[in-house]
């Protein structure tokens, strides 16, 4: 039976019969293949399109491979295709293949002929880069495909992409999408800056967005955002009649952490601890607003 896999530099490397073979010559009628260890004269000849057997092998003049190495093969090369046809993490693929390994060949020993993870992850990591587009380079090259900007049922989600500043060195990328004919109440932006000029630009363009999209206009009485000055002045810049909170959870995860630094987390991570008196707990308040001015 005739199968195929490739190398680590994914050249094609047929199996057949227990031996692995490499491409050595491509004929008018015949692809000639030769046995993958270079001392050995073996060879073969396959049809053009490499289906049938033209010429069967010749004598081996070196020692068979174990048929240990060619059932790794077949696994790598299974983990090969599944990390470009599948979104199953690799390490996980790596695990299942494994499993499936020992399963078929109770007799061989895996733990010592089989791969690692990480001699294989970057090859594995290969394959799937295949699937999408090289890293760019800068912004300018950074082209998003119509197909990306839609959601699961074909529905616009990338709702902005826009280049602003000098020179159009920033950008925005904000993320939406309807349900059911209404606004989910959530928006994801990327930006490249986050001060008030780039607060400002987002929420216009979520104002306009909810206007042209569900004619919704917002009006807004109360906001709440966290501690970040440049989104406090630009939501009481675009929105001046509306009463700006900091958010409570954003303000206690400040606190505990201003807590830590000052290492006075002790004092209130065990309340009941009879090691530490209760005039060292007072004295902790005052440290505690001392450090925080």
């Amino acid at each position: 039976m005739l199968q195929f896999t490739t190398s680590e530099r994914n050249k094609p490397v047929l199996n057949y019969n227990r031996n692995q073979y490499t491409l050595k010559r491509i004929g008018a009628r015949t692809n000639e293949w030769r046995y993958h260890q270079r001392k050995c004269s073996s060879s073969l000849s396959l049809t053009s399109n490499n289906t049938i057997v033209f010429r069967t092998p010749s004598a081996h003049s070196c020692e068979k491979q174990y048929a240990s190495k060619q059932i790794i093969d077949e696994a790598i090369q299974r983990m090969k295709k599944r990390a470009r046809e599948e979104t199953t993490t690799i390490p996980k693929i790596y695990t299942e293949e494994l499993i499936r390994t020992r399963l078929e060949n109770p007799s061989m020993v895996t733990g010592i002929s089989y791969p690692n993870l990480r001699s294989v992850d970057s090859s594995l990591y290969r394959q799937r880069a295949l699937n999408f587009p090289r890293l760019p380079n800068d912004l300018y090259n950074f082209k998003i495909p119509y197909e990306w900007t839609l959601g699961l049922r074909a529905e616009p989600f990338l709702l902005i992409d826009e280049f602003y500043g000098n020179n159009n060195q920033e950008r925005m990328l904000i993320f939406a999408t309807d349900c059911e004919g209404f606004m989910i109440p959530c928006v994801y932006a990327l930006t490249t800056r986050k001060d008030q000029i780039t607060y400002s630009k987002l929420f216009h363009h979520i104002i306009t967005l909810g206007e042209n999209r569900q004619g919704v206009r917002m009006r807004p009485t109360n906001l709440t955002c966290d501690f970040e000055q440049s989104a406090i002045n630009a939501f009481k810049l675009v929105f001046p009649g509306a009463h700006v909170k900091t958010c409570f959870f954003h303000f206690c995860q400040s606190l505990w952490r201003k807590i830590v630094d000052c290492s006075l987390s002790k004092y209130f991570i065990h309340p009941d601890d009879n090691d530490i008196t209760d005039q060292e707990r007072k004295n902790a308040s005052y440290w505690f607003n001392g450090a925080i001015g």
